[in-house]
């Protein structure tokens, strides 16, 4: 938004602000028409409101956090963000946010650093923002931060911080009914902890749970999401037909919209396509699952195709699989190595390639040891990374 939107004094900055404040209830929703509409009429409101330093950043700050909205709803490529990202880096840096406005920049440049699958960054900006919770006096944003934080622990693996934050989170959005998109998230994580904890059986009970919720809701996105975790942790369980039914079910409430889960939802198909051997089938996924990585510029799932690629569909599977593993190496995406590792390590094993089968189960081993060290969480410097990013 351009400097030029806050002339003459029409409106109170007060209305503004309650304008500003839907704008974001809506963004937090993942409600991307009426966020839509309500930036629009935030910035008709802001061009006539007396010029105000704070509802200027404030409105930067949530025209950030809509774009990122963007990129998983619509799955808009990350790059669009990067002139917006470098703005705020240098407001902030110049000392020009304070109280609230200081938090959200932390807050939403976690998020940011998430998407970017950047984890050691984004959880050091986390914890800038956790210190900044005194601010926060509304519950809600107090349980939003709480969720965000459990992600990206959970991408971690740190089981435990990631149900910690987790349940806090839940334990708030469960007492309002409004919030029933958010009390999904919730447990689509503590499920997805479950998982990796080896308790499918909860887990799968929970996610039917999400599923009900969802149905309930008629939200089509989280209907999808609740048919895929169902279909992964089928798959985890073994049960390959049932997995690949609801992630095909899944595929068509994704492909709707492109939902950033759209991608995942593809692989999963791939990953599951090959353990049932249907490698036709299998690589006509991978294809269009490849394709639609590439457009949107998702690195993480570009990789991991790499990884059934060179396992099933090429005859330069070691170049193609180590690529992949530099890039989740690069990432210090150690759960993801774990995982991986280990199903590469079978396929040599079954090849007779013991050799190879003994490096990625060493692989796999090493990557458990990091994830139990906590070494992409280094507790002694919590705030070293992001304030080297930003200073």
């Amino acid at each position: 938004m351009q400097q030029g939107f806050l002339k003459r004094s029409k409106i109170p900055y007060d209305l503004v602000t309650k304008k500003l404040n839907a704008w974001y209830m809506a963004i937090k929703s993942d409600l991307v028409e009426e966020a839509e509409r309500i930036k629009v009429e935030a910035e008709a409101e802001l061009a006539n409101m007396e010029e105000n330093q704070d509802a200027l950043l404030y409105y930067q700050l949530l025209e950030f956090r809509h774009e990122i909205m963007l990129s998983y709803m619509k799955s808009k490529n990350m790059d669009s963000l990067e002139n917006a990202y470098e703005t705020l880096r240098e407001i902030e840096s110049q000392g020009q946010l304070t109280g609230m406005l200081e938090y959200y920049f932390y807050f939403f440049m976690g998020m940011y650093e998430f998407r970017r699958k950047e984890l050691t960054t984004a959880i050091s900006a986390y914890r800038i923002a956790e210190k900044k919770l005194f601010e926060v006096e509304d519950e809600i944003e107090r349980a939003e931060f709480f969720f965000k934080v459990a992600h990206v622990y959970y991408y971690m693996k740190q089981t435990y911080f990631s149900l910690n934050y987790a349940n806090r989170a839940l334990k708030i959005f469960k007492q309002y009914d409004a919030y029933a998109v958010q009390t999904i998230r919730c447990q689509n994580i503590i499920a997805g902890n479950l998982i990796d904890s080896l308790d499918y059986e909860r887990a799968l009970d929970v996610f039917r749970d999400t599923l009900r919720i969802a149905e309930l809701v008629g939200a089509d996105y989280l209907i999808g999401m609740s048919q895929m975790n169902i279909g992964i942790c089928y798959d985890y369980i073994g049960e390959y037909d049932k997995a690949a039914e609801y992630l095909q079910t899944s595929l068509e409430f994704f492909e709707k919209t492109e939902h950033v889960f759209l991608t995942k939802t593809l692989f999963n198909i791939v990953n599951v396509k090959t353990k049932q051997k249907a490698l036709a089938e299998a690589l006509l996924y991978l294809k269009k699952g490849r394709s639609i990585a590439k457009k949107y510029g998702d690195s993480e799932y570009e990789a991991k195709f790499k990884i059934i690629e060179g396992l099933y569909f090429s005859d330069d599977e070691y170049s193609l699989i180590e690529e992949a593993f530099s890039y989740l190496n690069e990432k210090r995406m150690f759960g993801d190595i774990e995982n991986f590792a280990i199903r590469v390590a079978d396929y040599f094993y079954e090849e007779g390639d013991l050799s190879r089968s003994n490096e990625y189960y060493r692989l796999s081993i090493e990557a458990r040891r990091k994830i139990k060290k906590g070494e992409i969480i280094n507790e002694n410097q919590p705030d070293f990374v992001y304030s080297h990013f930003i200073g």
